[in-house]
C-alpha cells in the first residue's frame, strides 16, 4: 500500500475518533443541561419550602406570644379565684356569727322600737314634770334604765339583721364573680389547649419541611457536583477534539503532500526512462529531474 493510502486510512480512523468525541460532547452537554434544569427545579422547590417554613415559624412565634398572654391571664384569674374563695369563706364565717347573734336576740328584734321609744319619752317626761316620792322616783328611774337598755338591744338586734342581709348580698356578689372567674378560667384553658395543639401541628410541619429542605439541599449538591464533573469532562473533550482536529488537518496536509510527491516521483521515473531511451528532454523535464522537491 502506498504512503498516501496509509495516510488515508489514518485519516479515516482519526475522523471516526473525532465523530465519537463529537457525539460524546453532545451527549455530555445534554446530560449537563438536564442536570442544570433539575438543579433549577430543585432550587425553586426548596425556595418555596423555605418561604413556607418562614411563614410557619412566624405563625408559631405569634401563637407562642398569644399562649403566653393566655397563661398570664390564667395566672391572674387563678390568683383572683383564690382571693375570692378566701373572701367568701371569711364572709360566710362572719354571716354565721351574725346569724347566731341575730337568732339569740330574735324576739327582741321583733319588738316595736317606736313604741319603746315613745314609752321611754313618756316616762322621761313624767320624771321631769311630776312630783314623786323617793320610792316612786327610784322605781321610775329603774323603768327608764330598763327601757333604754331594751331599746339598745332592739337596735343592736336590728343592726345584726341588717349586717346579715348585707353579708348575704356580698356573699351572693362574690359567688357570682367567682362563677364568672371559674368560667373564664375554663374558657382560657380550652383556648390554651387549642393553641398548644396548633403549635404542635405547626412544629411538626416545620420539622417535616426542614427535613425536605435538607434532602433537597443534598440533591442539589449532588447534582451540582455532577455538573462540575460534566463541565470538566466537556473541557477535556473539547481539548481532545481541538487536538484531533489539528492532527487531522496536519494529516490531510501531509497526505496531500504525499500524493503530490508520489505524482512527481512517477513523473521523474518517466523522464528517466525517456532519458535512457536517448530522447531529448525539455527544460521543465530537466528541472523536474534535477530539481529539489
Amino acid at each position: 500500500m502506498s504512503k498516501s493510502g496509509v495516510k488515508a486510512l489514518e485519516e479515516e480512523k482519526l475522523i471516526g475518533e473525532i465523530d465519537r468525541i463529537r457525539d460524546k460532547i453532545v451527549e455530555t452537554k445534554d446530560y449537563r443541561k438536564t442536570l442544570i434544569e433539575e438543579v433549577r427545579r430543585l432550587r425553586e422547590e426548596r425556595r418555596s419550602l423555605v418561604e413556607e417554613r418562614r411563614k410557619l415559624i412566624e405563625e408559631i412565634r405569634e401563637l407562642r406570644e398569644e399562649r403566653s398572654r393566655i397563661l398570664e391571664k390564667l395566672a391572674a384569674l387563678k390568683e383572683e379565684r383564690a382571693k375570692l374563695a378566701e373572701e367568701l369563706s371569711r364572709k360566710k364565717e362572719q354571716l354565721k356569727i351574725v346569724r347566731q347573734l341575730a337568732e339569740k336576740e330574735g324576739n327582741v328584734a321583733k319588738l316595736s322600737l317606736r313604741r319603746l321609744q315613745r314609752r321611754l319619752e313618756e316616762l322621761e317626761w313624767r320624771q321631769m314634770t311630776s312630783v314623786l316620792s323617793p320610792h316612786e322616783e327610784k322605781r321610775l328611774v329603774e323603768q327608764i334604765a330598763r327601757l333604754e337598755e331594751l331599746v339598745e338591744k332592739v337596735k343592736k338586734a336590728r343592726e345584726q339583721i341588717i349586717t346579715a342581709m348585707e353579708l348575704e348580698a356580698e356573699i351572693k356578689a362574690i359567688r357570682i364573680r367567682l362563677r364568672e372567674v371559674i368560667d373564664k378560667i375554663r374558657e382560657l384553658r380550652e383556648k390554651a389547649g387549642e393553641v398548644k395543639e396548633k403549635l404542635k401541628a405547626l412544629s411538626e410541619r416545620v420539622t417535616d419541611l426542614s427535613n425536605k429542605i435538607s434532602s433537597l439541599s443534598e440533591a442539589i449538591n449532588e447534582r451540582s457536583s455532577k455538573i462540575d464533573e460534566a463541565t470538566r469532562e466537556l473541557d477535556s473533550l473539547y481539548s481532545k477534539y481541538r487536538e484531533l482536529m489539528i492532527k487531522l488537518k496536519e494529516l490531510k496536509v501531509a497526505r496531500q503532500k504525499g500524493i503530490e510527491l508520489e505524482a512527481i516521483e512517477s513523473k521523474r521515473k518517466q523522464i528517466q526512462e525517456k532519458m535512457k531511451r536517448g530522447e531529448p528532454l525539455s527544460l521543465e523535464e530537466l528541472k523536474l529531474l534535477y530539481g529539489e522537491f
